[in-house]
């Protein structure tokens, strides 16, 4: 492990690790290459979710319920035992990848389960419209319905987290960038796993972004326009990269070492630590796009997954003290 500024590097790769990257470079990587991007193509993915919620069995330990935030589908997620430290009255609210296109409240009930144990504090799952029913601007106003809603109904709503994976670390960015533009009350943190933070991802080196594990650029490319094809507008930036940093509340990013998040991860980061805002990164070599979603199974999951709840502790005490001074 080696730190520089706010990111920390880490190094060592667990055989479980290394077997995923291949799998996926291997396997996954290629399908997900000469899927067709077409309507058609991305209606079939957006099944996934459904078959994951009939295979997989619900995460034990923890008591989900069916919850609507502000017209959004969703899921709560409750702890066994409740936070009895800084994190006590707070809440998470998750928002899940797939590049607006795939996965759901089944894909990511883990992850968020995990979090809600390790947390002790209850994590609403927002199951946000994606394409093809609609554009990135609708899947950013329902992340703004789901806020607006678990505002009236967390315990303490100056103690909030957004947390997402990938398209989902967008949403969780825009939220609080959106939050501070309409002078609502603003998030405690924000908790990104391979955040997605540049829609126009081919400004960077193509070479680098073809080393991501699984995936492809070309596809990504051919999204974007359907992406930003929708009747609702992007309030604020149309990239977290290009936001005002001074927006955000402490925020804590984790990346892969080669994976197309990585270079935007790195802008912001840098941008958020020359205001003086609380920043962590962390970079981890070895690992594939968003791998705390694979939860329990890797122990750099692990790790990461009690990295980001000890940022979060020390975040909500911060701003708490901040808040009553």
């Amino acid at each position: 492990m080696r730190t520089h500024g706010a990111t920390v590097w880490h190094w060592s790769v667990s055989v479980k690790a290394w077997l995923i990257f291949w799998i996926v470079r291997i396997i996954v990587k290629p399908i997900m290459t000469w899927w067709p991007a077409t309507d058609r193509g991305i209606s079939a993915l957006s099944r996934l979710d459904r078959q994951v919620d009939k295979l997989l069995p619900r995460p034990r330990g923890v008591d989900i319920d069916s919850v609507t935030l502000g017209g959004v589908p969703s899921e709560r997620i409750a702890p066994p035992r409740p936070a009895t430290d800084a994190l006590a009255g707070a809440t998470i609210l998750y928002f899940h990848g797939g590049a607006f296109v795939f996965c759901g409240l089944a894909t990511h009930r883990t992850v968020c389960s995990l979090l809600a144990a390790r947390s002790g504090v209850p994590v609403y799952s927002a199951a946000y419209r994606q394409l093809p029913v609609g554009s990135i601007g609708t899947s950013v106003m329902d992340a703004m319905a789901a806020y607006s809603a678990v505002l009236s109904v967390a315990d303490d709503p100056n103690r909030i987290i957004l947390a997402g994976d990938s398209a989902g670390g967008y949403l969780a960015m825009k939220v609080a960038e959106i939050a501070a533009l309409r002078g609502m009350t603003r998030p405690a943190a924000v908790i990104g796993f391979s955040p997605l933070l540049n829609l126009n991802l081919e400004s960077h080196d193509p070479d680098y972004m073809k080393r991501d594990a699984y995936l492809p650029m070309r596809q990504l490319e051919k999204l974007r326009d359907k992406w930003l094809d929708g009747p609702d507008h992007i309030e604020g930036a149309q990239s977290p990269v290009d936001a005002d940093p001074t927006l955000f509340p402490p925020v804590f990013f984790s990346v892969a070492e080669y994976e197309i998040t990585r270079p935007d991860v790195e802008i912001v980061t840098e941008a958020i630590e020359r205001t003086g805002r609380p920043i962590e990164t962390h970079i981890w070599a070895g690992q594939v796009h968003a791998f705390p979603v694979v939860g329990q199974t890797l122990p750099e999951a692990r790790a990461l997954l009690g990295l980001s709840i000890d940022f979060a502790r020390r975040a909500v005490a911060t701003e708490g003290s901040s808040r009553s001074a």
